[in-house]
């Protein structure tokens, strides 16, 4: 009996320690958060998690109005994947993922450096690292309170979500999560998390 409860934790368990890079997180304009955490046994994602201004100039929830699937655009902000697929590289940090950005409704792929403790490098890009743009996120506290209760879920409670991000836009430079194409034009990354 102990043997096999020590094969299944084994089985269960993540395959790296919980990362520096993950917790939360506000980007560069202060104005929005991101929640980054372990979403495989190998990946970490991100999901926004906190905005300081939620609602539109209406007072209603800011939706994901700029996606190029129309079907998306009444996804709310709150709760919204903006990070998925980060890979952890064996000289530290994470990269070959992809950052969605809802003000702009589009992709790129993405690297995470973890500066110090409390500030996070993250660089997006399409093709090249080198050519992309960096912004410095810095930590929240861990009681900044979430958006929504759907933004404080765990990751596998938000997996619909995810797939269907992943599904509306161009994930990776070189990828796409169903066909794997390549993104169809080079861009400027913005900051993925200021709301529209």
């Amino acid at each position: 009996m102990v043997t096999a409860l020590a094969g299944a934790a084994i089985c269960y368990a993540p395959a790296f320690a919980e990362p520096g890079e993950a917790g939360i997180w506000y980007d560069d304009t202060g104005k929005g958060a991101v929640k980054i955490e372990i979403c495989t046994p190998t990946t970490l994602c991100g999901k926004i998690y906190w905005l300081k201004e939620p609602l539109t100039a209406k007072g209603e929830p800011k939706t994901d109005r700029y996606n190029p699937e129309p079907s998306m655009r009444t996804r709310p902000i709150c709760g919204l994947p903006v990070l998925g697929d980060l890979e952890q590289l064996s000289d530290g940090g994470f990269d070959n993922g992809w950052v969605y950005d809802p003000k702009e409704g589009k992709s790129y792929s993405v690297a995470l450096d973890l500066v110090d403790a409390d500030t996070l490098k993250v660089t997006g890009y399409k093709g090249m690292r080198f050519l992309g743009k960096s912004f410095i996120w810095k930590r929240a506290p861990t009681d900044l309170p979430p958006c929504t209760q759907d933004a404080a879920s765990t990751p596998g409670q938000n997996n619909a979500n995810v797939t269907a991000t992943k599904a509306a836009s161009p994930a990776k430079s070189g990828k796409t999560a169903n066909n794997k194409a390549k993104p169809k034009k080079a861009a400027t990354p913005q900051h993925p998390v200021a709301s529209n």
